[in-house]
C-alpha cells in the first residue's frame, strides 16, 4: 500500500538532521514563463534539495503567480527516480515519486502538528509539477497575467524535534465520466488498512480537486466499526478549492478543522458533483477543457518509515475488476494518455 524509499538509501535515511537554527528556508522554484490565451500548460521540473545534510521540514509555503490549477511537490519512491519529460499533461508514476505537498490557491501556508516533520536527503531528486491554465474557461476566471511561476519554502525543523514523520496521499478515480446535466461520483479508500493491523493515523490537511464543471467536494470518515459516516471536508464551487488544515483541538468537529483521526480500519471516501451545461459527456484527463478529475489530496501521520506516501488509483468500475492500484498491491500504471473527448 504504501511506496518507501528502497534499502538502498537506509544509511542516509538514519542521517542525523540539521539545526533549524541559522538556517534560512530552503527556496525551490518553477518559471513556466508566457501561457497563451486559450491555452493550458502542464510541466515537469526537474529539481534537487539544495542541502548536504537531511533536513526536517515542519512548515510549507506555496507561492503561485497567475492562473494555477495545481502546483504538486514530489520526493523520490525509489533510489534511482526516472523524470516525467518537460510537458507532462498526465498523472504522475507513483512507482517513481510520492506526494509531498500539493495546493491549487494562490498562496498556502501549511504548518504541520507539533513535532511533525517531512523528511528531504541530502541532494536528493525532487519533482515539481505545474498546471497553469489561460483560458477563462467555465468561468473560473483564471487567468495568467505575466509570467507563470511557482516559489515554495521548506521550513526546518530543530534537531530532536521530530516525534513522527508525515506522508501524503493521492486518491484519484480514472473512472470519471460526466454526462450532461448534474452527476456525482463516490470513491473511497480503507487508508489504516484491517482493523486487526492496528493501524492509526492522523491526518493534518485534505484538498479536493476536480475541473471547472465542478460544483461540491465532500470528503467523509468511514468507520471500521459500522457507525455512522461523518462528514470532514465540504468545498462549494471551483475556484480556490480549499486546503482544509485539521488542528488537534477535539472539541471542534473535523469538517470545521478540528482533530481528523482514523482509528485502525476507518478510511476516507470522496464525492465530487458537477453540473455539465453542454451537451457532452466529459471523461477522465488532464485539459481542463475537454475532461474531468476527481482527486483528493491529504497529508498524515504517523509514517512506517521516514519517506512514505499512499496512493489509492481507481482503474475500474466493474465489480469483478476493481483494481486500486498502490492501495491493493497493484502497481499504478506509469503516465497514463489522457482519456480521448466522444
Amino acid at each position: 500500500m504504501r511506496a518507501v524509499l528502497s534499502t538502498l538509501l537506509g544509511a542516509l535515511l538514519l542521517a542525523t538532521p540539521v539545526a533549524a537554527a541559522g538556517l534560512a528556508p530552503i527556496r525551490l522554484a518553477a518559471r513556466v514563463g508566457h501561457v497563451k490565451k486559450g491555452t493550458e500548460k502542464q510541466n515537469c521540473f526537474q529539481r534537487k534539495f539544495p542541502r548536504n545534510q537531511t533536513v526536517d521540514v515542519d512548515r510549507v509555503q506555496i507561492f503561485v503567480h497567475g492562473g494555477s490549477h495545481h502546483v504538486h511537490l514530489y520526493r523520490p519512491a525509489t533510489s534511482d527516480p526516472a523524470y516525467p519529460p518537460h510537458d507532462c499533461p498526465f498523472a504522475i508514476d507513483f512507482s517513481q515519486w510520492q506526494l509531498v505537498a500539493a495546493t491549487q490557491n494562490e498562496n498556502l501556508d501549511w504548518h504541520l502538528h507539533p513535532g511533525v516533520g517531512i523528511q528531504f536527503l541530502p541532494h536528493q531528486p525532487l519533482l515539481i509539477q505545474t498546471h497553469f491554465v489561460n483560458t477563462g474557461f467555465g468561468g473560473a476566471s483564471l487567468s495568467v497575467k505575466g509570467n507563470a511561476r511557482a516559489k515554495m519554502l521548506l521550513h526546518p525543523m530543530a534537531t530532536g524535534s521530530v516525534t513522527a514523520y508525515g506522508g501524503g496521499i493521492f486518491a484519484q478515480d480514472r473512472t470519471v465520466l460526466v454526462p450532461p446535466g448534474y452527476s456525482s461520483l463516490t470513491s473511497d479508500c480503507a487508508l489504516t488498512g484491517n482493523a486487526a493491523d492496528n493501524h492509526e493515523m492522523t491526518v493534518m490537511a485534505l484538498t479536493g480537486h476536480y475541473h471547472f464543471r465542478g460544483v461540491r467536494f465532500e470528503v467523509w470518515r468511514t468507520r471500521a466499526d459500522g457507525s455512522p459516516s461523518d462528514l470532514v471536508y465540504l468545498n462549494e464551487g471551483y475556484s480556490d478549492p480549499k486546503f482544509q488544515q485539521y488542528s488537534l483541538d477535539e472539541s471542534v468537529a473535523p469538517v470545521d478543522g478540528g482533530k481528523l483521526v482514523l482509528r485502525p480500519g476507518d478510511g476516507l471516501q470522496w464525492t465530487c458533483y458537477w453540473q455539465n451545461n453542454g451537451d457532452t459527456t466529459y471523461k477522465f484527463g488532464p485539459n481542463t477543457q475537454m475532461n474531468e478529475h476527481c482527486n483528493l489530496f491529504g497529508f498524515y501521520y504517523p509514517t512506517d518509515a521516514p519517506q512514505e506516501g499512499v496512493e489509492c488509483i481507481h482503474m475500474s468500475r466493474s465489480p469483478d475488476v476493481e483494481i486500486r492500484c498502490g492501495a491493493d498491491g497493484v502497481a499504478c500504471p506509469a503516465n497514463p494518455p489522457p482519456a480521448p473527448n466522444p
